[in-house]
């Protein structure tokens, strides 16, 4: 009987103890594409998991309904990838950077707007009795939404589904310059030269020319529209997120100076149990003699948007190779398909790359496509698309375990010539089980991690002993540039004026000397 009520007490314990420390957490996720939400799901299901009353603003698409999980649907968001589905692109929006921006600029206006003048996120809002104690976001260009962190006086978080670049690491309070990599890679170096770095300086200044022309003023806009704070509150939330999440890891090629409230989950996506591959794509992988092979470009980039006669040149190429070929795409059948060719619309990647009989992937480099790739230890030939798709190629070029080809440049010659060296050349699926070896190697999971530090931010309202605060962040201060500054200001200012004496002194001297020995005039 003491023992029975020795349990029951513990029990109490335990209980009161996961309620005092279940937090309300408000997930707000302004995505218009699939890709994101892969990311999230996961890390929402764990949160409930561990007791936290969750609430998710999103699209009524891409995100389905989660158990335990408050849903408010904002069909606006919807509509935004409809309209981005049907827009006539011009041929350089990819390379044009301010025109890049622009339209950038404009689709993050609309998808923001859309939630924050939706009828029931407003009776949220309005509702008094609301309360919550963290606001978990997409920290990229939808600053707007910060206004909901400093209207709940809550914590913030930012999951950056797309890796970092300077302006998470801006807000994250990461400030040491030589972790910078810009938001766009186009034109970006990898070098370490001299010129190189300049290069790169250049190229991180136009893009803060960008975030402060175009993409804040919009944002700050709809901040004043929708809440009561002024703009010195606007500036001060968009650098006072506690944590930051992102989506990469070290093991694939990039070795950050993190400060402590970056967190890498790169792969956290994976925890979500996958989709069974259908009967049909599984017999005819398992028949593969030779091996096959995966073509997919994402789950957002249809094949319509792809440069004229590439198709027609993959087409070609594949219909060369005796291996096996599945290629994700929209359509059902493509004329002149050969039938060592299988065609889906949608699969589970991760079943499908970790089968044993395939060999290589062919994708355009997102980030989870690579993780899923290095997981299961498949060499790629990389064919980037835009933002940062050339960077994460790049890297896994670098690591050994990639080719790359331009896709505006795309031939079936070309194609089948990287296919075969990446088949055949047994080094590319050495160095990717070297990878795979060293990505999977980790103390935790990513998504134990993203949930750890979390919890760990709301023990301790908000972890502010993780940021570097706001004098140590500039680039003078970092580097201690202001003592530099004194210290050589004052000898220089001691220079200059030993400098003006000397000058005035010789030119008094001289005027006396040639007083003196000046000729007498006839």
């Amino acid at each position: 009987m003491k023992t029975t009520k020795v349990v029951v007490v513990v029990l109490a314990l335990l209980l009161c103890s996961r309620v005092t420390q279940s937090a309300n957490i408000l997930g707000i996720f302004s995505y218009t594409f699939g890709t994101p939400y892969l990311v999230v799901k996961p890390y929402i299901k764990a949160l409930i998991a561990k007791g936290h009353n969750v609430t998710v603003i999103s699209s009524v698409r891409f995100l389905p309904d989660i158990e335990g999980v408050r849903h408010i649907r904002v069909s606006n968001l919807d509509q935004a990838i409809e309209d981005i589905m049907n827009y006539n692109f011009e041929s350089d929006y990819l390379t044009n950077k301010w025109k890049g921006a622009l339209l950038a600029a404009g689709f993050y206006y609309n998808t923001t707007n859309a939630i924050l003048s939706d009828l029931k996120v407003q009776s949220m809002l309005k509702d008094e009795s609301e309360h919550f104690d963290m606001i978990v976001m997409d920290p990229t260009f939808s600053d707007s939404l910060i206004g909901f962190a400093a209207h709940f006086d809550a914590l913030q978080v930012g999951v950056s589904a797309f890796g970092s670049s300077w302006l998470i690491d801006y807000q994250a309070g990461n400030s040491a310059p030589s972790i910078y990599r810009p938001i766009s890679p186009m034109g970006y170096s990898r070098g370490e030269g001299l010129v190189d770095k300049w290069n790169n300086w250049i190229m991180i200044v136009e893009e803060w020319l960008m975030e402060r022309l175009v993409y804040l003023p919009v944002q700050q806009e709809l901040f004043r529209r929708y809440f009561s704070f002024s703009d010195a509150t606007f500036y001060e939330r968009r650098r006072n997120f506690s944590l930051m999440l992102i989506n990469q890891h070290f093991s694939l090629g990039r070795v950050r100076s993190n400060v402590p409230n970056v967190i890498e989950v790169g792969g956290m996506h994976m925890a979500e149990p996958s989709v069974p591959l259908e009967p049909e794509l599984l017999d005819f992988l398992d028949g593969a003699e030779h091996g096959a092979i995966y073509f997919s470009l994402g789950m957002e980039i249809l094949n319509k948007w792809l440069p004229k006669n590439i198709e027609k040149n993959m087409l070609e190429s594949f219909s060369h190779l005796k291996q096996r070929v599945v290629w994700k795409h929209e359509l059902d059948t493509l004329p002149n398909k050969s039938d060592n060719i299988y065609l889906t619309s949608m699969t589970s990647q991760r079943l499908l790359l970790e089968h044993p009989n395939v060999k290589l992937f062919i994708t355009h480099g997102g980030l989870l496509s690579l993780f899923e790739a290095a997981y299961a230890a498949v060499p790629m030939l990389g064919i980037p698309i835009f933002f940062d798709q050339f960077d994460n190629v790049e890297r896994m070029k670098q690591a050994g375990v990639s080719r790359t080809i331009d896709i505006n440049k795309v031939t079936a010659e070309q194609l089948t010539h990287n296919i075969k060296e990446l088949l055949e050349n047994p080094c590319y699926a050495l160095k990717a089980k070297e990878l795979s070896a060293r990505f999977r190697d980790q103390p935790t999971s990513p998504l134990e991690r993203a949930v750890w530090w979390t919890e760990y931010v709301l023990r301790h309202k908000g972890a502010p002993h993780m940021r570097m605060t706001e004098h140590e962040m500039g680039f003078v201060p970092y580097y201690s540039i202001q003592f530099f500054s004194i210290l050589y200001g004052r000898i220089a200012f001691t220079a200059f004026i030993v400098f003006i004496l000397t000058f005035m002194f010789v030119k008094c001297v001289l005027k006396e000397f040639r007083r003196l020995f000046r000729s007498p005039i006839s």
